[in-house]
């Protein structure tokens, strides 16, 4: 049981209080959380078949493809719609792959080569960060799956 004259049970109530958030404490979050990755390149999407209008080599397939660059480098991605995808790092180099979205996040390793391969990724907005095993550290834009 508390008292209710102990300053300290009534400050945690009133913390706790079921009060929204002001728009301008949700901005400085949202403007805190996209700085932990600053000292990541940002790889930009230079292809993406879903907007050319591209398809495979097989017209039975129905894969998404995205080429992501960087300097030095890029990021080619095939989505199937079962939610499998298919990556590989350019130049091939070890490296691991974590795709972010809404709900969390999968985080895969490549093979020596570069290739990697997740069974299901989140639907929604995501972006790919890939660190290389030098250390090298390359966040993708944002793209809705």
């Amino acid at each position: 049981m508390t008292d209710e004259r102990d300053p300290t049970a009534s400050a945690l109530r009133r913390a706790l209080a079921d009060e929204p958030v002001p728009d301008h404490v949700l901005e400085a979050a949202k403007a805190a959380y996209t700085w932990r990755t600053i000292d990541a390149e940002l790889a930009t999407l230079s292809f993406d078949s879903a907007v050319t209008g591209a398809v495979g080599a097989r017209a039975d397939r129905a894969t998404r493809e995205l080429t992501f660059e960087a300097d030095g480098g890029e990021v080619e991605v095939a989505v199937g719609t079962d939610g499998a995808v298919v990556g590989q790092i350019v130049p091939p180099q070890p490296a691991t792959v974590e795709v972010i979205g809404p709900d969390g996040a999968v985080v895969v390793v490549t093979d020596d080569d570069g290739r990697f391969l997740i069974d299901e990724v989140p639907r929604g907005p995501v972006c790919f960060e890939i660190v290389t095993a030098a250390g090298h550290r390359i966040r993708t834009d944002w793209i809705v799956l």
